[in-house]
């Protein structure tokens, strides 16, 4: 890899090791990882959390969804994403194809085993 790409993990809190296990299986393939777990302070007002997380995500060169109990939070990530042409990959847990707006948004919906192989596909097109 060139230069060390950077991708944002759009994640409920609420999962909480889970987070931390996925952070890791991606910075283990060399890319850097921003998320709101660990980069957004959570002792600030809405709307500064919020501005955090925009920023957080515009850094990010790849954006990766975690579809696992998620919400409208994750749901406004990943128009944000879509609405900027990042690339953009889904986690499927338990996403729902009924969820039209977030789930076709996706550019790619895989299973938890395969994130490693899509990155490293990602990896070598670079």
């Amino acid at each position: 890899m060139k230069d060390k790409k950077t991708v944002f993990l759009c994640t409920p809190h609420k999962l909480g090791d889970l987070n931390y296990e996925l952070i890791k299986r991606i910075e283990s393939l060399g890319f850097n990882v921003l998320c709101a777990v660990t980069h957004s302070p959570k002792n600030v007002p809405y709307n500064e959390r919020f501005k955090k997380n925009v920023e957080l995500i515009r850094k990010a060169d790849i954006f990766i969804a975690v579809l696992k109990d998620y919400g409208k939070d994750l749901t406004a990530e990943v128009g944000m994403a879509y609405a900027w042409d990042m690339p953009r990959i889904g986690i499927n847990y338990n996403a729902e194809e009924k969820d039209v707006m977030c789930y076709y948004a996706l550019q790619k919906i895989i299973e938890p085993g395969q994130l490693e192989e899509v990155l490293s596909e990602m990896i070598a097109l670079q």
